[in-house]
C-alpha cells in the first residue's frame, strides 16, 4: 500500500555533498547508509565495500554487519542511499528487493540519486502494517553552526516581553488588555465622541 502524506525528508548539508561526490566519482551506481534522527533528519553517511556494476550495487554483508555491531546507535541507521548513474530517478525490481531486505522495527529511508542532481524519497514502515510514503520532498538542512546560542543570548539582551494587563471596565465597553507599547499613529486610540466623557 502506498500512501502520500504531508512529510518531508531533511539531509545535512554534509551527508549531501558526500553523496554528491560518491555520485561524481562512480561510473554506475553506488549505494551507503546513513542515520536517522526523530525528527526524519539523515547524516552519518557510510559506505561500505561493494561491488558495483551499472546497473547494480552488491554491499558486502561482513562489512556491514561489523558496522552495524560497532555502531553506538544501530537503530539509528534507518537510511539508503543509492545512485543509479546517469539513468533516471525511480524505485527498481531490485531496489524493491533491497529495500524489503533492509526492514526493521522502525521505519527505511531510502534516497536514489543521478548524475543530473535528481533525486527521489521514501520512508517506508513495517509495523503494525506495512506502508510507503512516497515522492516525498527532501530538503537540505544547513547546520545552525552555533547560531542559537548567540541568538539566544541577543534577544535576551534586547527584547523585553511584556504581559498584557487587563484594565477595569471604566466605561462600560469589553475589557481590553493594556499593551504599554501599543500605539497608533504615535498617540493614544481615538474614542467615539459619545464615550469620551468616560467620568
Amino acid at each position: 500500500m502506498k500512501v502520500k502524506q504531508n512529510l518531508r525528508v531533511r539531509i545535512d548539508a554534509d551527508a549531501m555533498e558526500r553523496i554528491w561526490h560518491w555520485t561524481d566519482l562512480a561510473t554506475g551506481e553506488f549505494s551507503c547508509l546513513g542515520t536517522v534522527t526523530d525528527d526524519i533528519i539523515v547524516g552519518g553517511v557510510q559506505l561500505f565495500d561493494q561491488i558495483c556494476t551499472a546497473a547494480s550495487t552488491e554491499l558486502d554483508q561482513e562489512a556491514l554487519g561489523k558496522f552495524l555491531v560497532t555502531h553506538p546507535q544501530p537503530e539509528r541507521v534507518r537510511a539508503w542511499i543509492h545512485s543509479h548513474g546517469r539513468l533516471g530517478v525511480f524505485w527498481s525490481q531490485q531496489d524493491e528487493a533491497c529495500i524489503d531486505g533492509l526492514a526493521n522495527d522502525a521505519c527505511l529511508i531510502s534516497i536514489v540519486v543521478n548524475k543530473k542532481r535528481e533525486w527521489k524519497a521514501r520512508i517506508d514502515v513495517w509495523q503494525p502494517f506495512r506502508l510507503t510514503f512516497d515522492d516525498l520532498p527532501l530538503e537540505i538542512r544547513v547546520p545552525d553552526q552555533n547560531l542559537r546560542s548567540e541568538c539566544e543570548k541577543l534577544f535576551n539582551a534586547h527584547v523585553v516581553e511584556v504581559q498584557p494587563v487587563l484594565l477595569p471596565d471604566l466605561r462600560g465597553l469589553p475589557r481590553q488588555p493594556y499593551q504599554p507599547n501599543h500605539r497608533q499613529g504615535g498617540g493614544w486610540p481615538d474614542f467615539d465622541d459619545d464615550l469620551a466623557d468616560w467620568r
